[in-house]
């Protein structure tokens, strides 16, 4: 009878193993505002299992064991030697308090750095989507590896290790290209008419999370993507680049910015929002609760905060920092309505545990979580098809090649135009040379006998896709524009 009590005993000490890899974390206060708890629902799988063991308590015959070791007992026989029951089991628990409470091995706390951080391992290159292509228009850094290997601007990929990626997204190309670090893979990039095979070696890459430039009108325009280590640092560049040039109407762009490090989002608060409170950060215990101000006496600079649906956490607090403070008028959609704040508690073994701890409040005292920031101006984007009817009609009849001339060879520039495949003049009926590359080239990506001759085949297919083709009204970058006094036609 002992020994079944020394067992279970150590069997309670197993089955609590989440709460003891604390002891090995950093001290850190859990910081979620009490409120009264919920009634708990349960699974049925979970409700039969306790109806087992308390039946098991009452008939087994050592009536020592109660409903509650019986359970425990058998989440430790479970889980003794199987780390990988037990990374679930861990995953489960802290998935269950919300949903961003989660369990990482080393692995992915890892991998979920490299994404905060916007590092990762790949080839170095800037991609656009052309047409069906992913075109190169640059490298992540100067005489990058990519560059050296024999990537060139304005090449275009057709094929990742032999797979076509043609009519891809440019997220799930770039997903292609990433790997193992030292690991290589194949890209075969079209270059004039030229295929070429490049064996390219994945390296670590850091994609900038701060992009800026001053449009038409001396109104300048920086787009954020997240918050990391970094993107205070970067913002803090593109704005010396306003200021050495007068700028002082600006649109920032937090659409689809999912967050990240909060004291990014309040670094950069702290240089452009006038004196007073950023946020505050409500914690469980109280005593440690922050704030967090600005000392900026005033400034000069007025702004337009662009923000979405996907605009959440560390975004929703700068934007509000700006709307509360009047320094910057929301445009857009009901952002997303996270305000609250994750820890992670490092473990001895490298894994980690990210818990939430916190939630903010704004500067004016809202809560907005699971509620979000209503914009100063509502403005939704719309997606439309292109007015095919605006283009100069192919007779889809006739043949034409090389040197030809003809109201349908004018129709096929502007195409192919359209769909990032030419690149030449579209206000002439000449069949150049320059042409008929661009029709080698979509011949190739659809199937079709590589020619270079406008076939009816190849005109009926083009008008088919070309049909295709929407585009998004960006109407929440055009008010912003628009009020600061910009002409919309200046953004085309």
């Amino acid at each position: 009878m002992k020994t079944v009590k020394k067992a279970a005993s150590l069997i309670l000490g197993l089955a609590l193993l989440a709460f003891s890899f604390a002891a090995y974390a950093e001290t850190v206060t859990e910081n979620t505002v009490q409120t009264e708890a919920p009634e708990l629902e349960l699974s049925g799988e979970y409700e039969a299992w306790k109806q087992i063991a308390e039946s098991l308590s009452k008939e087994y015959i050592d009536e020592t064991l109660d409903a509650e070791t019986i359970m425990k007992m058998g989440v430790s026989n479970l889980l003794e030697g199987n780390d990988d029951m037990l990374v679930a089991l861990l995953k489960k628990t802290l998935e269950s308090l919300d949903d961003y409470s989660t369990f990482y091995t080393a692995e992915e706390y890892q991998e979920y750095l490299n994404t905060l951080n916007r590092t990762f391992f790949g080839v170095g290159l800037e991609l656009k989507k052309s047409g069906q292509y992913a075109e190169i228009t640059g490298f992540a850094e100067e005489n990058s590896l990519a560059e050296q290997t024999g990537f060139r601007v304005g090449d275009r990929i057709i094929r990742i290790n032999g797979s076509d990626v043609s009519n891809m997204t440019l997220d799930e190309i770039k997903n292609m290209l990433m790997g193992e670090l030292n690991s290589t893979v194949t890209i075969t990039v079209l270059r004039g008419d030229e295929y070429i095979d490049i064996i390219a070696t994945r390296t670590e890459v850091k994609e900038e999370t701060v992009a800026g430039d001053i449009l038409p009108g001396n109104i300048g325009y920086v787009r954020i993507v997240s918050f990391s280590a970094d993107t205070a640092n970067e913002f803090f560049e593109v704005n010396k680049l306003f200021d050495s040039n007068g700028v002082n109407k600006i649109i920032m762009d937090l659409r689809d910015n999912p967050g990240g490090l909060v004291m990014s989002a309040v670094r950069i608060a702290q240089s452009i929002v006038p004196r007073g409170k950023i946020v505050d950060v409500k914690y469980r215990q109280p005593e440690y609760d922050t704030s967090y101000y600005s000392e900026l006496p005033s400034t000069n600079k007025n702004f337009y905060v662009l923000v979405n649906e996907n605009t959440a956490s560390s975004a929703e607090i700068l934007a509000s920092a700006m709307q509360d403070s009047g320094v910057g008028k929301l445009v857009g959609v009901q952002t997303f309505g996270k305000a609250v704040v994750q820890q992670t508690y490092p473990l001895k073994n490298g894994s980690v545990y990210k818990l939430t701890a916190a939630q903010y409040i704004t500067r004016n005292g809202h809560h907005i979580n699971g509620v979000g920031l209503t914009p100063d101006i509502q403005v939704q984007n719309k997606t439309e098809k292109i007015d095919t009817s605006v283009y100069t009609p192919m007779d889809m009849t006739e043949r034409y090649s090389l040197g030809a001339y003809g109201n349908t060879v004018k129709g096929a520039k502007e195409r192919l135009y359209m769909l990032g495949i030419y690149k030449g003049k579209v206000d002439d009926k000449v069949f150049t040379e320059e042409l008929q590359e661009a029709v080698k080239e979509y011949q190739y990506v659809n199937n079709l006998s590589a020619s270079g001759v406008l076939d009816v085949v190849t005109q009926t297919r083009i008008e088919k896709t070309f049909s295709s083709l929407q585009r998004v009204v960006d109407l929440q970058l055009q008010t912003a524009y628009e009020r600061f006094g910009g002409n919309v036609d200046d953004l085309n």
